[in-house]
């Protein structure tokens, strides 16, 4: 069977859509638990009236993205052979979009989790949201081919460092390999980077991910902001603090948090100290959970792997570079500038 998980945060105007998708989807076996964040907008009562197909979990409390599916997860039985599908409410599947990734894991028992290709929305002509996973040695992870054209280059499978958590599909055997105690995703991540933290995990205890062109959804996604946009840098670094070897994480990883957290307090105070409170609040927490056993060689050749991965999105680190090279450009346009 395939368990799907829906979280929903005030996502009424997203669930038509979605489940419309869903309800289309060629896989026989499927099982939805819809789980309501406290919405104000009428989610879960939507759900409740035109998806009586699915369980309906209401929380009190907006807990998040992970806890949420941490929860939705601590109510199923999987077998070997299930899998459990985190799918965003603003996700529209292609009909084949489960059995396309179902028929890829059961091929192959390396593959522990895999997406498809996503596609931004009302684009012409169509540009990616994402085609897998990578990710840069500072914890930056992007998504490959974000804001390209859908080409030929897009249309093969493959091996990626790890699925974003919008429509990913893992193996039973996944999670029950990768989980700490009864938690899959981190609960100390709130929101953002939480599959992240799963692709490092999973790559570090020998698993696969794939990138299966063959399976397409249409996706719009967000970009944080405020607040938001801090705890997206905390739970990134703090993922780091995780995953990363120990030779990287004191010489490199560690010295660059510092300097970007002092210049932040520095630069725009309210946001340093918000990204500086949440990375001090979760850090015993994660560091209890530091994955065992870090390969070093498998980090550096994912890090390496992914810098070769075309994306328009981009790094702060890669954005100042970005401004640097543009601007030295300019001025040797104008003459002014060294050779």
């Amino acid at each position: 069977a395939v368990y799907v998980g829906i979280v929903t945060y005030n996502s009424a105007a997203d669930l038509p859509v979605c489940f419309a998708a869903l309800n289309v989807q060629t896989y026989p076996d499927i099982q939805i638990t819809v789980l309501d964040n406290a919405s104000s907008d009428g989610s879960a009562a939507w759900a409740a009236a035109n998806a009586p197909h699915a369980r309906l979990i209401e929380s009190a409390l907006n807990v998040g993205y992970g806890r949420a599916h941490n929860r939705i997860l601590s109510t199923l039985t999987l077998h070997p052979g299930d899998f459990y599908l985190t799918l965003n409410p603003d996700v529209q599947l292609a009909p084949n979009y489960i059995s396309a990734l179902v028929n890829a894991l059961a091929d192959d028992p390396r593959i522990g989790w895999a997406t498809g290709k996503l596609i931004q929305p009302d684009t012409s002509p169509p540009l990616l949201y994402s085609a897998g996973h990578a990710l840069l040695r500072g914890g930056f992870a992007f998504n490959i081919g974000y804001g390209l054209p859908d080409t030929a280059a897009f249309d093969v499978p493959r091996r990626v460092f790890g699925a974003p958590g919008a429509a990913a599909l893992y193996s039973a055997d996944l999670i029950a390999g990768i989980s700490c105690g009864a938690d899959f995703f981190d609960p100390a991540l709130f929101l953002y980077a939480e599959d992240t933290d799963v692709d490092w995990r999973a790559n570090l205890a020998g698993w696969q991910c794939g990138y299966i062109p063959a399976a397409t959804a249409l996706h719009r996604g967000s970009t944080p902001t405020g607040r938001l946009k801090s705890m997206a840098i905390a739970n990134r670094y703090l993922s780091v603090i995780k995953n990363a070897a120990l030779l990287d994480l004191f010489a490199y990883n560690l010295p660059y948090m510092l300097a970007h957290c002092l210049a932040r307090l520095i630069v725009s105070p309210a946001f340093g100290w918000t990204l500086t409170r949440e990375l001090v609040r979760h850090l015993p927490d994660v560091l209890r959970r530091r994955t065992p056993n870090i390969n070093r060689d498998i980090n550096q050749a994912w890090f390496h792997w992914s810098a070769q991965q075309p994306s328009t999105q981009r790094s702060a680190a890669q954005r100042i570079t970005d401004r640097l090279a543009r601007s030295r450009l300019g001025q040797r346009d104008r003459g002014d500038g060294q050779p």
